[in-house]
């Protein structure tokens, strides 16, 4: 049984939004967070920062809904920025070579700064 996911989501500018994950992303809650990101990108946002500070687990599944909304946004023109990885998150990224499709910061604040800019 997965630990419950938080998702929370607000507004940075026009078209910048951030999408921040808390608990852990697997196959039974990626659904969630592929439709709160869809509704965004829907809503006209062009950057996306997904904050993944408070995310301790995530799956194959996760980083496929990550992957499809990358897929989504770029058709649109916009982006996804990943935020504040942790070592555990971090890993699957490295394993399946993410860390060179997704943009990835340190900080949320890093990450929102780029995607207005």
């Amino acid at each position: 049984m997965s630990a419950q996911l938080k998702i929370v989501s607000r507004m940075e500018g026009a078209d910048v939004a951030v999408l921040a994950l808390a608990g852990e992303v697997d196959v039974a809650n990626a659904t969630q967070v592929r439709e709160a990101g869809l509704k965004l990108i829907s809503d006209g946002v062009k950057r996306l920062v997904i904050d993944l500070s408070e995310t301790e687990y995530m799956d194959t599944s996760g980083l496929g809904t990550l992957v499809g909304l990358q897929k989504r946004i770029k058709e649109s023109g916009g982006e996804i920025l990943l935020a504040a990885l942790q070592p555990r998150v971090m890993r699957p990224f490295e394993i399946t070579g993410l860390t060179s499709v997704f943009k990835l910061y340190d900080d949320v604040g890093s990450a929102v700064k780029e995607a207005r800019s």
